[in-house]
């Protein structure tokens, strides 16, 4: 019964690092053809947010062989610092969306 909740555990670190990874090629591609503050602040955010992933990962299993504490200190640090790449992919998006999107409505 333990290594059921491993594996559900398993499958949606994985499918949450593909997701990211598909995010990342997609920041990629609007970086190629819009080179840009708001383009290149997304990218960066979403190689951040990957790294905090896999981080997180391998922080939790360092943490585990310390005790509840380092558990519980790691999980504090996490708590804070995981946000901040949705934070700045936000501002990215926010400013790619007012300073280099056409302005014009489209004819309904």
């Amino acid at each position: 019964m333990e290594n059921s909740h491993t594996l559900f555990y398993a499958i949606g670190g994985i499918l949450n690092a593909l997701a990211q990874l598909v995010v990342i090629i997609g920041c990629i591609v609007l970086v190629t053809k819009q080179k840009n503050t708001g383009t290149i602040l997304m990218l960066v955010a979403s190689i951040l947010s990957l790294l905090f992933l896999i981080g997180n990962f391998a922080g939790n299993m360092i943490a585990g062989h310390y005790g509840t504490d380092a558990i519980l200190l790691f999980s504090k640090m996490t708590a804070v610092l995981t946000p901040l790449p949705y934070v700045l992919f936000a501002a990215g998006l926010l400013t790619y969306g007012v300073m280099y999107v056409n302005k014009t409505k489209p004819v309904a």
